[in-house]
C-alpha cells in the first residue's frame, strides 16, 4: 500500500503536465497537492514520518511552490537532480564515517562484511549520482528536454529495476533466511 501511495504524486504530475493540457506548471501544482495528501495519509497511518519522508515532502513543497508562484518550470526541473545528489552525498559521507547507511538499513537481511556494506552503499551512491545526471540531462538538454516529463514520471523506473535486479543477482547468496515459524 505504501509503495502505491508513493506513486500517486508522479501520476498526478503526469496527468497535470500531459493529460490535462496544463503543462509543467499545472503538473507542479498537481504534484504539490498530491504529495501533501499522500504524506498526510502516511502521517495519519504511521503517526510519524521518517527523515527521508520529511526531506522529500519539504523539498517537493518548496520546489513546486516556487515553480507555481513564479510561473517558471526551471525550479521544478532542478528538484530531481538536487535530491539525487543529496542522497548520493549522504551515502558517501556515511561510508567516510564508517557508518554505511545500507548496513544500518539491511543488516537484518544481508550477511555482509563491513567492507561489503560499504561497497553496497557506494553502489547506491553511484546509482543516485547517475540518476542525478540523467535527470539533469533530460531537464536541461535541448535534445532531451521534450521528453523530461516522461522521464521524470516513468522513464527512471526501468533503470531502477535493472539496478535492483543486478543487486539481487550479486547479493542473492548473502540474504539471511528468516527463522522457521513453529
Amino acid at each position: 500500500m505504501k509503495a502505491f501511495l508513493d506513486f500517486i504524486p508522479l501520476i498526478a504530475f503526469f496527468y497535470g503536465a500531459k493529460m490535462d493540457g496544463g503543462g509543467i506548471i499545472t503538473g507542479a501544482l498537481y504534484l504539490l497537492v498530491a504529495t501533501v495528501a499522500v504524506y498526510a495519509i502516511h502521517f495519519v497511518r504511521q503517526k510519524k514520518l521518517d527523515k527521508q519522508q520529511w526531506f522529500i515532502l519539504l523539498i517537493t513543497v518548496a520546489f513546486c511552490a516556487i515553480t507555481v508562484l513564479l510561473n517558471d518550470d526551471v525550479y521544478l526541473r532542478w528538484k530531481s537532480p538536487i535530491i539525487n545528489v543529496i542522497f548520493a552525498l549522504v551515502l558517501v559521507i556515511s561510508v567516510a564515517f564508517k557508518r554505511p547507511l545500507m548496513q544500518m538499513a539491511l543488516k537484518d537481511y544481508l550477511k555482509l562484511t563491513p567492507s561489503g556494506f560499504a561497497k553496497l552503499t557506494l553502489a547506491w551512491a553511484a546509482f543516485f549520482l547517475t540518476m542525478a545526471v540523467l535527470h539533469y540531462l533530460f531537464a536541461f538538454n535541448a535534445v532531451l528536454a521534450p521528453y523530461w516529463v516522461d522521464f521524470k514520471t516513468y522513464g527512471w523506473i526501468p533503470i531502477m529495476l535493472v539496478f535492483l535486479f543486478a543487486q539481487f543477482a550479486i547479493l542473492k547468496d548473502y540474504f539471511i533466511e528468516p527463522p522457521a515459524k513453529p
